[in-house]
């Protein structure tokens, strides 16, 4: 995703980046996706987001105190937890950010934002040895930036989904959900899934 250089501070600035920008990435995409993307394509791609450039130079510019300083695309991992993934951004060395480029919610953060910034707050937790009280959500389509309040609930989800995901690698079939088609599912024949009092509470 684009970094913010924070220099400029008015959003012809940041639009003139944002150009410069678009234009070295669509140089950089021909080289990693070679015969998979051609010059077309991203030809394309590049006029499909020229209208949007201008509201993206005022969140851009209107942003960077928020977000700055910043490191982009930082791995994330806890081999104790059973834990990994690649943050969007990390603010000030230890306020998680993902940018998500749907429009945002009317208030707050999307549920599924709100469980990634609960992981990546997890981890960095462990890494930093601090609680983190808050993450952000960025929603540069929208022009808003949401501070995302980390909640135990969220926090208790992410690992029970980490659990799931682990049992499934191991070849348990999770509880069928309420309402579900099992005719039509290619694994009915060995689906011997059973739904339990405890699976319900936990």
């Amino acid at each position: 995703m684009f970094g913010i250089s924070g220099t400029e501070g008015d959003e012809l600035g940041a639009k003139d980046e944002l150009k410069a920008k678009l234009e070295k990435l669509s140089q950089e995409i021909l080289i990693i996706y070679r015969g998979q993307v051609g010059p077309q394509e991203i030809s394309a791609a590049i006029h499909e987001m020229e209208p949007i450039l201008p509201e993206l130079s005022r969140f851009i510019s209107s942003s960077a105190d928020l977000l700055l300083p910043s490191d982009v695309e930082v791995d994330l991992r806890s081999k104790r937890l059973g834990l990994s993934g690649r943050l969007d951004r990390l603010v000030a060395g230890s306020i998680p950010s993902i940018i998500r480029m749907g429009t945002a919610p009317e208030n707050g953060a999307w549920k599924a934002d709100r469980l990634r910034l609960a992981g990546y707050a997890i981890i960095l937790e462990e890494m930093l040895d601090k609680r983190i009280e808050y993450g952000l959500a960025e929603y540069p389509r929208s022009g808003v930036i949401r501070k995302v309040p980390i909640h135990s609930i969220d926090k208790s989800r992410v690992l029970r989904a980490r659990d799931s995901i682990l049992k499934i690698k191991e070849g348990w079939l999770p509880d069928r959900p309420g309402q579900v088609d099992c005719q039509r599912c290619p694994a009915l024949e060995r689906c011997e899934s059973k739904c339990s009092l405890m699976s319900k509470l936990f």
